[in-house]
């Protein structure tokens, strides 16, 4: 009898252990972190930009006949300007690097003014006022970066136009307008984020040497003595900020 007991006691002992271990809470999977995927730049953008750009021009009038300067001067101008841009990037699969090309446009007056003073023959006559103006300029350019996740730091270069006009107001013969477009070499470097996927903004640096222009500059008093030419050459930095939409 005291061994039917003890049976029954044990087997519901081990009943109860079963059944107890079947409500246990089953252990919990591991959850795996969360990754943020990184931000691709390959695409299709074109956006907006604004710029503050000063320029510099060495100017001078010479003799066709044996070259001798007769004025010359260094005149500098700035002002604001603005205008649009268009490109494409590629991010090299697994890498950071990010090669694009792109072109961009602005108009707007960057003026300066200063005076030519005569020297050889013309030393001692008044100063000769000399204006100039860029009315627009634009750029095809190649840009290599590296990417820090939506941070692109990059740089670019190409070639580079504008529209250039100078005009020197001689004592004698009055103003000689001069309105040429000027192609040169530019190089600059930059940063761009992507505020969103789409939205992305920028600034960047540039520097622009557009070369010399020579004109005839036909005054009535330079029949006698074969003529004269004006040249001028023409520089520019630019700050420029934009905001672009990627495609």
């Amino acid at each position: 009898m005291n061994r039917l007991i003890l049976a029954s006691v044990s087997l519901l002992a081990i009943s109860s252990a079963a059944f107890a271990a079947d409500l246990a809470p089953a252990p919990a999977e591991p959850v795996a972190p969360v990754v943020a995927t990184p931000y691709i730049w390959t695409g299709v953008y074109g956006g907006l930009q604004a710029a503050y750009s000063w320029s510099s021009s060495d100017t001078r009038n010479y003799h066709l006949t044996d070259g001798v300067t007769d004025y010359k001067g260094s005149i500098d101008g700035d002002g604001f300007s603005g205008g649009g841009y268009l490109g494409a990037n590629y991010q090299f699969a697994n890498t950071n690097f990010v090669i694009g090309a792109e072109i961009d446009a602005k108009f707007g007056a960057i003026d300066g003014r200063d005076d030519m003073v005569g020297v050889g023959p013309s030393v001692g006559r008044p100063n000769a006022p000399t204006s100039t103006r860029i009315k627009w300029d634009g750029a095809a350019r190649l840009r290599i970066g590296y990417a820090f996740d939506r941070f692109l730091p990059y740089i670019a270069g190409g070639v580079a136009g504008a529209d250039f006009r100078w005009r020197p107001f001689y004592p004698i013969d009055l103003s000689v307008p001069h309105d040429v477009t000027m192609w040169g070499w530019t190089i600059g470097a930059g940063l761009e984020y992507a505020i969103t996927d789409n939205l992305i903004a920028r600034v960047e640096y540039r520097y622009t040497d557009y070369g010399d222009k020579t004109k005839l500059d036909y005054k009535p008093t330079a029949i006698a003595d074969g003529g004269y030419n004006d040249t001028a050459n023409l520089k520019t930095n630019d700050i420029r900020v934009g905001i672009a939409y990627k495609f």
